[in-house]
């Protein structure tokens, strides 16, 4: 056998594979792509859906938001009143500190230290 036909059978042999392959591809992706922007259908799809489920997200928290801060000063209701309670509870423990001295000191037969300006709480004037 020549060798130069055998050379041209198998780049015929290729040629022709190429073009089938290049036949199954066009097919395919016109199947994946009905619409022939380039973009695959089943992509778009998807695509369309997680937009779709962002703004969904995007929602729900704008709605978490406004219920848990009605007032809508950017700080959380629960928050607020936690923080509220804790100030009261920490005035209430000052003055229930600064009773157990004096009664200490008025048993020890000494005179209550007077309570300097800087103890108290700032803002609660």
């Amino acid at each position: 056998m020549d060798w130069k036909k055998k050379m041209e059978e198998l780049k015929s042999q290729a040629d022709g594979v190429m073009k089938k392959a290049e036949a199954e591809y066009g097919e395919m992706k016109a199947k994946l792509d009905k619409d022939g922007d380039g973009v695959p259908d089943a992509m778009e799809s998807a695509m369309a859906k997680a937009r779709e489920m962002t703004a969904a997200a995007k929602a729900k928290l704008g709605d978490l938001k406004a219920s848990l801060d009605k007032d809508g000063d950017g700080t959380p209701d629960a928050l607020e009143k936690l923080s509220e309670q804790t100030r009261h509870a920490i005035e209430q423990a000052r003055a229930k500190a600064a009773e157990i001295a004096k009664t200490a000191q008025e048993k020890l037969g000494k005179k209550p230290p007077t309570e300097p300006a800087g103890d108290k709480p700032a803002g609660n004037a």
